[in-house]
């Protein structure tokens, strides 16, 4: 039940059309992009299935950064995500004041990714961010997930609207709406071809691709360890490239 939960079956949507290959998005990662995703981690985050924490990974940045460099970029260029990074361990813990715990959604599924996987995938992340905002590719009224831009931003935009049309004699209505599990529920052909039609380069079109693949997770719940399971996720919940 908690598997069903935490890991919701996408859409089917469309197919995935065969895309030209090459993609020079990899050529245009600095050091400085990278560096910089390396050293925001936060040391207390809690490592994937591999043990290592971000401390080891910015232990290994000051030891070897042209190797780190050459990864991220390696991963975009072949546009493969590696199946390590895709795949999770995940630790089920309950949620507080809850009447009945005999229920899934009682508790909450923490899911532990790689850190050096996540160094790419937040690097893929603020280049696609880079790329929508230079070529306005985003609508102007969208505030989420942009530089610059805040909830704090959204309200003080509606409070300005409200009150000016409160001034004119008007009444205001207000619509908030909730998806549940949009992120997971990515239907990937759609995304993929919708990426294409946008203009992305092929290499990064292919990693996204790639990172929606099927991926494999252990839970762990009471300090007992389940077996291995295929999840078909798509992006992530929190993910910063979702």
């Amino acid at each position: 039940m908690i598997k069903e939960e935490a890991f919701p079956k996408p859409l089917k949507g469309k197919e995935w059309r065969a895309q030209q290959e090459g993609g020079n998005m990899y050529n245009e990662i600095a050091k400085k992009d990278v560096q910089k995703v390396v050293f925001d981690q936060s040391i207390i985050k809690a490592p994937g299935p591999d043990r290592l924490g971000c401390t080891t990974i910015k232990l290994l940045w000051e030891r070897d950064s042209d190797r780190n460099i050459a990864i991220t970029k390696t991963t975009f260029r072949l546009g493969i995500h590696r199946r390590a990074w895709i795949d999770a361990r995940g630790v089920v813990i309950p949620k507080l004041n809850k009447p009945v715990y005999e229920v899934a959604k009682a508790y909450r599924l923490i899911k532990l990714l790689n850190c050096l996987g996540e160094v790419v995938v937040k690097v893929a992340a603020n280049a696609i961010a880079e790329q929508c905002e230079r070529r306005r590719l985003l609508h102007h009224g969208q505030f989420g997930c942009r530089k610059r831009r805040s909830a704090v931003n959204t309200v003080e935009r509606l409070m300005k609207r409200v009150k000016d049309a409160c001034g004119r004699g008007n009444t205001v209505a207000v619509l908030l709406m909730d998806i549940q599990g949009a992120f997971p529920h990515v239907a990937k052909g759609n995304l993929i071809n919708r990426m294409e039609e946008m203009g992305f380069e092929a290499d990064l079109v292919g990693w996204a691709k790639s990172i929606m693949e099927v991926r494999k997770v252990i839970i762990s719940m009471d300090g007992k360890k389940g077996n291995s399971m295929d999840v078909n996720v798509r992006n992530q919940q929190g993910s910063p490239v979702s």
